[in-house]
């Protein structure tokens, strides 16, 4: 949870959130999650930054690096998550019903919240 939706339908919700590299993604894998999501517009560093980066090193691995460390360890990683502020820190599950998409790459999903009681 980023605070990132706050932003949402502006230029600002681009470079809200901080991102995930390759090396923070892997972590987690390692820990046993096999599903991430943010509120952010996307999983990686926001590509202004990523491009500041770039420009200043030319390091093309930068790029799209939380996506691609599922090149190495597979997970599935879901963006511009909504209402995350709703649920509590602990004791809610969250329920992702994905849409079928043919020859597709990603696609979206129905993320529901579910609070113990």
């Amino acid at each position: 949870m980023t605070g990132a939706p706050k932003y949402w339908g502006t230029e600002r919700f681009l470079t809200a959130g901080c991102g995930m590299g390759k090396e923070a993604t892997l972590w987690l894998i390692e820990q046993g999650v096999r599903v991430m999501g943010t509120d952010g517009w996307s999983w990686d560093i926001p590509l202004p930054l990523t491009g500041e980066e770039f420009n200043r090193t030319g390091d093309g691995s930068i790029i799209w690096e939380g996506h691609r460390a599922g090149m190495e360890e597979a997970y599935l990683h879901i963006e511009k998550l909504t209402n995350l502020d709703q649920l509590p820190i602990t004791g809610s599950e969250i329920i992702c019903l994905p849409i079928k998409i043919k020859d597709a790459s990603a696609g979206w999903i129905r993320a529901v919240g579910i609070i113990e009681e």
